[in-house]
C-alpha cells in the first residue's frame, strides 16, 4: 500500500474516533473559556494579612505604652498597598493576650483565611523614634517586623521579603523617615501590566504544554494497539515503517490544527508576548510533536488497550512530576539529569521566555525537544518492527 494511502486511512481511523477527537478539541477550548472567563486582569493581591501589635505591651525598664506608629503602620497596609490585602489586626497589651491572638491567626493561616501574619514588636513607635535620633548609639537600635508565612505555599515563601518592601517603604514616607536610606516599590521585571489578563498569562508557561502533550499523548497512545486492520496488512507489502510514518504525518497535522485553535482562544481571552507571536506557536508545535511520539512509543509497546491507557497515565504522571514546575530541579545532580529529559521543562520555559522576556526561540531547548522526539519515535519503530503481531 502507498505511503499516500495510508496516511488517508489514518485520517479516516482518527476520523471515527469521536472520544479522542472531543478530548482533542473540546477539552483544551473549554478549559481556556473557563479560565479566560474566571481570570481577569486588573492588579491582584499577593497577600491577605492579619496583624498582630505587641507595641502596647510594657517592658522591663520601659512602662510606655505609646503605640501611635503601630496604627499608622496598620492604616498603611490597610488603605495604600498594592500588595497586600488586610484581613484583621490583634492590639495585644500583655503576654496572654499575645498568645490568645498568636492561636487565632495559626488557625487563620491554617484555614487559608490569610497568607502570612505580620507582628509589630515591643517598643515598636519607641524603637522609630530612636532611628531617628541624633544619638549614635539610641540610633543603631533599628526597628524590625516579624512575619509569619504558609510554609506549604512555596510563592509566598519566595516573594514575602520582596512584598513587604511596599509597605514598609510606605509606612516610611508617610511618618517621614526618609534619611540616610533608600527604599523601592517592588517592580517584577519582565511581568504582565496589570491591565492585561494577568492569571491567564502567568499561567500560561504551566498550563498550555500540559494541555498539548497530555492531548496528543492521548491521540496516539491506542493509534497502533486499538487497530485490527494492521495484523492483516503485514500479509501485504506493506512496511512496517511506512505504518509508523503515516500515523506520525496524520497525527501531527491533526495536532498542528489543535495547537492553531489553541493559538486562537488564547489569543481571544489576551495573550500577552513581549516576543513573537510565530515564536510562541512554533514553541507549541514543538511540544506537541513530542507528545505524539511519545504516545506512538507507547501503542507500539502496549499489547492492548487497557495496558497503553495504563502506560499513557504512567507516563504523563512522571512527565509532570519531573517537568520542573513542582520540585527544584537542582536539588540534586540525578533530579537535574533526570528532569533534563522532560519535554515539559522546555516547552514550559520557552513559553514564559517569548511571552514575559520577549526572547527569540531558543535553539537550545529546541534541540531537545527535537531530540526527545525524535528517540521516542526511533524507539517506537524498532520496538513495533521487532514486535511479534497475530494475524
Amino acid at each position: 500500500m502507498q505511503l499516500g494511502g495510508l496516511i488517508r486511512k489514518e485520517f479516516g481511523r482518527i476520523r471515527s474516533d469521536k472520544r479522542t477527537l472531543i478530548l482533542l478539541f473540546f477539552i483544551p477550548v473549554m478549559l481556556i473559556v473557563i479560565f479566560g472567563l474566571t481570570t481577569g486582569g486588573g492588579p491582584t493581591k499577593f497577600f491577605t494579612a492579619a496583624i498582630i501589635t505587641k507595641d502596647s505591651m510594657p517592658t522591663l525598664g520601659n512602662n510606655s505604652t505609646d503605640a501611635s506608629y503601630d496604627s499608622i503602620f496598620i492604616s498603611v497596609v490597610k488603605d495604600k498597598c498594592s500588595q497586600f490585602g488586610f484581613y484583621s489586626y490583634y492590639n495585644s497589651t500583655t503576654e496572654e493576650e499575645y498568645q490568645n491572638y498568636y492561636t487565632i491567626v495559626l488557625q487563620l493561616l491554617k484555614d487559608d483565611l490569610v497568607d502570612a501574619v505580620l507582628i509589630l514588636p515591643e517598643n515598636f513607635t519607641e524603637s522609630i523614634e530612636n532611628a531617628t535620633s541624633d544619638d549614635p548609639f539610641v540610633k543603631s537600635v533599628n526597628p524590625w517586623i516579624l512575619y509569619i508565612v504558609d510554609g506549604t505555599d512555596m510563592q509566598a515563601s519566595n516573594s514575602i521579603e520582596l512584598a513587604l518592601q511596599e509597605p514598609i517603604s510606605l509606612f516610611r514616607v508617610e511618618i517621614g523617615m526618609t534619611e540616610n536610606f533608600t527604599v523601592m516599590y517592588p517592580s517584577l521585571e519582565y511581568t504582565v501590566p496589570f491591565w492585561e489578563s494577568q492569571m491567564l498569562n502567568f499561567a500560561l508557561g504551566m498550563m498550555l504544554p500540559l494541555i498539548i502533550i497530555g492531548t496528543t499523548m492521548n491521540l496516539t497512545s491506542l493509534s497502533i494497539v486499538s487497530e485490527g486492520p494492521l495484523p492483516r496488512m503485514m500479509l501485504t507489502p506493506t512496511a512496517k515503517n511506512e505504518i509508523i510514518l503515516s500515523k506520525l504525518v496524520a497525527n501531527l497535522v491533526i495536532m498542528a490544527l489543535q495547537s492553531t485553535e489553541i493559538f486562537v482562544m488564547v489569543s481571544f481571552f489576551g495573550l500577552y508576548s513581549l516576543g513573537s507571536l510565530f515564536d510562541f506557536f512554533v514553541t507549541m508545535l514543538l511540544t506537541g510533536l513530542s507528545g505524539v511520539c511519545i504516545g506512538l512509543f507507547i501503542s507500539s509497546v502496549a499489547t492492548t488497550e487497557q495496558v497503553a491507557n495504563q502506560m499513557y497515565l504512567m507516563f504523563f504522571i512522571v512527565l509532570i512530576v519531573f517537568s520542573g514546575m513542582f520540585m527544584d530541579k537542582e536539588i540534586s545532580p540525578a533530579m537535574t539529569f533526570v528532569t533534563n529529559l522532560m519535554p515539559l521543562v522546555y516547552s514550559g520555559e520557552m513559553m514564559v521566555g517569548i511571552t514575559l522576556k520577549g526572547l527569540p526561540l531558543d535553539p537550545y531547548s529546541s534541540l531537545m525537544l527535537i531530540i526527545i522526539s525524535s528517540v521516542f519515535l526511533l524507539m517506537a519503530y524498532f520496538v513495533y518492527r521487532f514486535k511479534k503481531v497475530e494475524v
